[in-house]
């Protein structure tokens, strides 16, 4: 009985050392080969003017062994109120609070490199002279490090940049004041409002102080209180400045009042307004000025 018990352990034992070696073989046989990403960045170079783009280049290299088997996911922050508004070449880009994602496709080989030329539209609202941050992470299930792989980038914004468009009339057509010629009527005698208008085309909330001038048409006198940051300087004219212009697509509205002098008659035109803007932003242009007129009734 105890030599029949002693033979089946041999044999089990026998078995074990049959197969441990084949088992630890196996254990240490290297894994299969993998792709191995790294990203590198290339941001803008120059300050970015808000409202406007800068352009990050993107970089996937695949250093390992092995081609992508499966997509990888690129992801870009990008901090907001900025967002990621296209790539080149297009991919489908999916939009969350902080930044973007797109996918690369499989196949990456080795040693290839995949270039994404992101545009980063820096919202006008953003202040001059700040670097914005951020960073790109790439991952991909076959590679080794499966944290994925992060690369910060950096860039600086440039100083503000308005264009401003000046006019006389109380329309606005498409989301902006429009010049509306004979917009501004009165009865001899009368007093009226003249709604004076700065807009900014953009593509910046301006940040700097404007000037502007205003005369009224003749046989007119201004009357009323004076709008806010204007000075009277004369019975027609006044100078008017502000610390800083209008915001994007938006304007400043300015709203003197003026008497028609009684001895003016019924369809007689009025000419000689005038409506002219300057600001350190914005380069002259003939958008700068504009010629308005009061038509009796």
């Amino acid at each position: 009985m105890i030599r029949t018990m002693r033979a089946a352990a041999l044999a089990v034992l026998s078995v074990v050392l049959v197969a441990w070696p084949a088992q630890a073989a196996r254990s240490s046989a290297p894994p299969p080969p993998a792709a191995q990403l790294t990203i590198e960045l290339c941001p803008p170079e120059a300050p970015v003017v808000p409202g406007e783009t800068g352009i990050l280049e993107v970089h996937v290299t695949n250093h390992g062994p092995a081609a992508t088997g499966d997509e990888t996911m690129v992801v870009v922050h990008f901090p907001p109120p900025g967002v990621v508004r296209d790539a080149n070449p297009p991919v489908t880009l999916t939009y969350f609070g902080t930044g973007s994602s797109y996918k690369l496709p499989a196949g990456l080989a080795p040693g290839e490199t995949s270039v994404e030329r992101l545009s980063l539209y820096v919202a006008p609202i953003t202040s001059p002279f700040t670097t914005i941050s951020g960073d790109v992470q790439a991952f991909y299930p076959g590679d080794p490090d499966q944290s994925g792989h992060t690369t910060p980038y950096s860039f600086t914004t440039a100083d503000t940049r308005a264009h401003f468009m000046v006019g006389a009339s109380s329309a606005w057509e498409a989301g902006h004041p429009v010049l509306q010629p004979g917009d501004f009527k009165g009865a001899p005698g009368a007093t009226i409002g003249l709604p004076l208008w700065v807009y900014n085309d953009g593509p910046s909330y301006s940040t700097h102080p404007i000037d502007v001038l205003i005369t009224t048409p003749e046989h007119t006198t201004l009357t009323g209180k004076t709008p806010y940051g204007c000075t009277a300087t004369g019975p027609r004219s006044l100078a008017c400045h502000y610390a800083t212009g209008p915001r994007y697509k938006d304007a400043t509205f300015i709203n003197p009042s003026v008497v028609i002098d009684p001895a003016t008659v019924s369809g007689q035109v009025l000419p000689g307004g005038t409506l002219d803007v300057s600001g350190v932003e914005d380069c002259p242009s003939p958008d700068w000025h504009t010629d308005y007129a009061v038509t009796v009734t």
